[in-house]
């Protein structure tokens, strides 16, 4: 047989596989960058989502000063009222010799209008002050044309005493007519 030598090249690839586990771990060490970089840019937004939801909580808990000023003016009116409601009603009672009198609360309101050398006037009558401060609708509305302190009733049926005021203050019952239109009944 032949002995034959047997010749065989050792190559040494250290610096190769160096080379190699330096890029491997150079690339573990980006992506290990890149990932505390996602992580930490996660928890600053969670961070800022925080702050912004705690701020936004805040404004909606905070009470509106616009709101809290409506609501201060709407008790005072309130109070105001209660206060002139309770003045109206010790004003209209007085105690005469041990007893308790209570007085009338109407009101009456007039609206005048002069034509010619008359006076016609209207008289809204309302069963209590509060009512005509509330603007409710009169109780009663009636209406006359006076003449040098000389009144005829425009809503009374006419009788011998409004005749005579009729020609007191020069007109007849044609011409009272056409006055009558110059009451305020609305």
């Amino acid at each position: 047989m032949n002995d034959k030598l047997i010749t065989y090249y050792e190559n040494n690839y250290d610096p190769l596989n160096r080379g190699i586990d330096e890029s491997i771990r150079a690339q573990r060490s980006r992506t290990a960058w890149r990932y505390a970089k996602v992580i930490s840019l996660v928890l600053i937004s969670i961070g800022i989502l925080a702050v912004l939801l705690a701020w936004a909580y805040s404004i909606y808990k905070k009470p509106n000063p616009e709101i809290l000023d409506k609501l201060e003016k709407v008790e005072k009116i309130i109070y105001q009222e209660k206060e002139m409601e309770t003045k109206i009603n010790q004003d209209s009672q007085k105690i005469v010799n041990s007893e308790k009198i209570v007085y009338n609360n109407s009101a009456t309101r007039f609206f005048n209008h002069k034509i010619d050398s008359y006076n016609i006037v209207t008289r809204w009558q309302y069963s209590a002050v509060k009512d005509l401060l509330e603007g409710k609708k009169p109780e009663n509305k009636s209406c006359y044309i006076e003449k040098n302190q000389i009144t005829f009733e425009f809503d009374i049926p006419i009788n011998s005493i409004q005749q005579k005021a009729l020609q007191e203050i020069g007109l007849n019952n044609s011409t009272v007519l056409k006055y009558r239109s110059y009451c305020n009944y609305n």
